[in-house]
C-alpha cells in the first residue's frame, strides 16, 4: 500500500485528481473545474452500479479498485487526463488531454476565459 494513500481507499476519486477553486464570471455563474485522470470517469460508473465487498474480500477488492485501475489508466488509457467542467446553470463539458500536463494547462484557459467572457466562455473552448 502506498505510504501517502487515503482513507477513503476504495473512492471512485483517483489520488492524482485535483479540485480547481470554483470560478465565477462576469455573468455570476458559478463554474466548478475538475482535473482527473481519465479512468476516474470509469470508476464513478463502476461505483454507481457495483459496491466493493471490501469486508469480504479484501484484497480481491484492493486489486479490483487500486491496482487495475492503475494499469487501465497507464497501458489501456496511455495516461490521458481529462477537465471536468460543471457550471451550476446546467451547462457541462469534458476537456480531453493526453497528459496531466495539458490538463492543467486547459484547465488554467478555461478558468481566465470563464472569469473575462462568463459561462459563454465554455461554448467556444469546447467546439
Amino acid at each position: 500500500m502506498e505510504k501517502d494513500h487515503r482513507r477513503e481507499l476504495y473512492s471512485p476519486t483517483s489520488p492524482d485528481a485535483r479540485q480547481v477553486p470554483d470560478v465565477h464570471g462576469p455573468d455570476g455563474v458559478r463554474v466548478t473545474l475538475r482535473v482527473e485522470p481519465a479512468v476516474d470517469r470509469l470508476l464513478r460508473m463502476r461505483f454507481k452500479l457495483l459496491t466493493p465487498p471490501v469486508l469480504t474480500d479484501p484484497a480481491s477488492t484492493y486489486l479490483d479498485y487500486r491496482v487495475l485501475p492503475r494499469l487501465v489508466q497507464k497501458y489501456v488509457l496511455r495516461d490521458a487526463w481529462a477537465v471536468d467542467v460543471e457550471a451550476d446553470n446546467g451547462e457541462k463539458c469534458r476537456v480531453k488531454a493526453s497528459t496531466r500536463e495539458d490538463a492543467v494547462e486547459y484547465a488554467r484557459k478555461i478558468e481566465a476565459g470563464v472569469q473575462e467572457q462568463g459561462v459563454a466562455f465554455l461554448r467556444t473552448f469546447a467546439s
